[in-house]
């Protein structure tokens, strides 16, 4: 999107996350960033499933990530990445899989 349509809003950039966000360790974990060019915008662009209550489908996660292009993972690892990191920030919680 254009630096324009973000005026007033607030930005968070891959280094506005700590090192220890559940995405993070769940991307080192499943082996879901490789070279690492995909790996920003691939965290970012998962951030908000993984921080919202409802727990993401399988389906929801590609749409999600379909605008990130990765050459290294085949995408695989990179989604149970994400579906890894909303089980581990809502552990212990009562959560809902979002609808189909």
């Amino acid at each position: 999107m254009p630096c324009a349509q973000a005026e007033g809003s607030e930005v968070t950039t891959i280094e506005g996350l700590s090192g220890e966000h559940p995405l993070q360790r769940a991307m080192m974990r499943e082996v879901g960033a490789q070279c690492g060019i995909c790996t920003p915008g691939v965290i970012l662009a998962a951030h908000g499933l993984v921080e919202a209550a409802r727990k993401p489908t399988l389906e929801r996660v590609r749409e999600a990530l379909a605008g990130n292009l990765c050459r290294c993972t085949g995408y695989e690892a990179i989604h149970r990445a994400v579906l890894s990191a909303h089980a581990e920030r809502h552990a212990g919680a009562v959560v809902e899989t979002e609808p189909a």
